[in-house]
């Protein structure tokens, strides 16, 4: 086994150029010096150094051989001790985060954008797709985090309910609903309505909102997301509702947003693996989500 000491004063001599400047470097003698490099010689066998007169040293072939191994190990030594300050910090590692498209399309990326912004060293994947599909992902351990909208009971996923946040409704900015501060569902009986997909909850809390008025929609377009949705309005296709976070992305001056009376909550879940713990990133990464959903609500 070779000793740390004798392989720190090779690579002294090696990068100075002399016994002096790395007895210098090294705070120790240049004897001491001179005395670890005959050890490390002695030990591997093999003669590092051709001594000149005047007690200069002149590496070998074998020495630089040895001396691109011996930097790859410091080079790694230093990386793995930047990586650790970096733990510490909480600010290194690799985050893979994943999302339905209500929050992938806009809104997630620009907080993300806000995350890394003071950890440089902090890597994030980025995964689009539907809630089932995502529930997969996090149950395989695929991903670390993940938001999705459908009630579930899961044995290998944690879920935390997030803060609510309210629907809006989507009026094109001519229309003579506009000027209202509000709008009711009888608000929406006389146009089209563009609906998002059966089977998700913002539909289904929509349905809910139009049944309990006792108010039948002139079903128009029907459309999996928000975003497109928003599309249709801007076009001339009818009325919309849509989730607060798409309502932001949108920056179309032919559309504008407007509260509900009743409100429609909308609720998204994180989901983590359940048999593994949090990185200290990801830790934070969470908190300043519930920071962000808490001013939406």
């Amino acid at each position: 086994m070779l000793n740390q000491r004798q392989i720190e004063a090779f690579r002294a001599v090696m990068v100075s150029g002399g016994i002096t400047t790395a007895a210098t470097a090294m705070r120790i003698s240049q004897p001491a010096v001179s005395r670890l490099i005959r050890d490390l010689e002695a030990r591997i066998g093999v003669t590092l150094f051709e001594r000149r007169p005047g007690g200069r040293l002149r590496p070998t072939a074998d020495a630089a051989a040895l001396f691109q191994d011996v930097e790859r190990y410091f080079v790694s030594l230093e990386q793995i001790n930047q990586s650790a300050a970096g733990l510490k910090r909480r600010s290194r590692g690799t985050l893979r985060v994943a999302s339905l498209p209500a929050l992938y399309v806009d809104w997630l990326p620009r907080f993300i954008g806000r995350f890394l912004a003071h950890r440089p060293d902090l890597d994030i994947e980025l995964i689009g797709n539907s809630s089932e599909a995502l529930l997969e992902l996090v149950s395989s351990g695929r991903c670390d985090i993940a938001f999705v909208d459908t009630p579930f009971d899961h044995p290998r996923i944690r879920r935390e309910e997030l803060t609510g946040v309210a629907a809006v409704a989507v009026v094109p900015a001519a229309h003579p609903l506009a000027g209202k501060p509000t709008l009711s569902p009888a608000d929406f009986a006389a146009d089209p309505f563009v609906s998002i997909a059966r089977a998700t909850q913002l539909r289904t809390r929509i349905d809910a909102f139009f049944l309990s008025q006792g108010v039948h929609r002139q079903l128009g377009p029907e459309t999996p997301l928000s975003l497109i949705a928003c599309s249709l309005v801007a076009a001339g296709g009818g009325l919309a509702i849509v989730d607060p976070f798409t309502a932001a992305a949108v920056r179309d001056a032919a559309v504008c947003f407007k509260p509900l009376e009743p409100r429609i909550e909308v609720r998204f879940s994180l989901v983590t693996p359940l048999n593994t713990g949090l990185s200290g990133p990801a830790q934070d990464f969470v908190l300043g989500i519930r920071r962000e959903f808490a001013q939406f609500a």
